[in-house]
């Protein structure tokens, strides 16, 4: 069975955002550590990545390997290899055309979505949709969570765990602390 794993970037006080801080950008001739660990040591075992409709737009408006500039950093180059090279699936019903290679639409009630994306043959689905997020969290459909935490109390944003109507106990697998104090944790669902 398939694990789907979420992958979010959040405050310390749990917003979903990307704030700047002292030496939150690398420059171009040293590589995003945090990408790295984020992402770049997860491309082997990610074959999907999980989108609702807003945060596909976002993606299909920013990622493709197209988008990409001279003057930025190599790691988006990198990441838009990756993101153009796995299947995007959109859990929506309202299929659409799309111009983004290997993206499918699927639709229907989202926990047997899941199930059926869980069922097939392939590698790690990573969930990069907020709201997705949250609501696969809910239902308790995520096997691993992976935080970038940024050092950073910001106060204002989309909170990511708002809402919940229960807890939810996780199983630390990993912690790995960044020179800017970054933080990424590895945590693992508990049945």
């Amino acid at each position: 069975m398939r694990r789907l794993l979420l992958s979010m970037y959040i405050t310390l006080d749990g917003y979903n955002e990307f704030p700047a801080y002292p030496g939150s950008e690398p420059p171009a001739d040293e590589p995003d550590l945090i990408a790295e660990e984020m992402w770049i040591k997860r491309w082997d075992s990610i074959d999907a990545l999980l989108f609702d409709d807003q945060t596909y737009g976002e993606w299909a408006d920013f990622w493709p390997i197209a988008n990409r500039t001279a003057g930025e950093h190599p790691w988006f180059r990198r990441m838009s290899e990756f993101a153009d090279r796995v299947q995007k699936v959109v859990l929506s019903d309202s299929p659409r055309p799309t111009t983004w290679d290997a993206t499918r639409f699927v639709s229907g009630e989202l926990g047997e979505a899941v199930s059926r994306l869980k069922n097939e043959a392939g590698g790690t689905m990573a969930v990069v949709a907020p709201r997705l997020g949250m609501e696969l969290t809910r239902r308790g459909l995520i096997d691993d969570y992976l935080f970038a935490v940024s050092p950073v109390i910001l106060g204002k944003g989309r909170r990511f765990f708002e809402g919940l109507d229960h807890q939810r106990t996780l199983r630390l697998v990993e912690v790995r602390s960044f020179r800017a104090g970054e933080l990424v944790l590895h945590y693992q669902g508990t049945p």
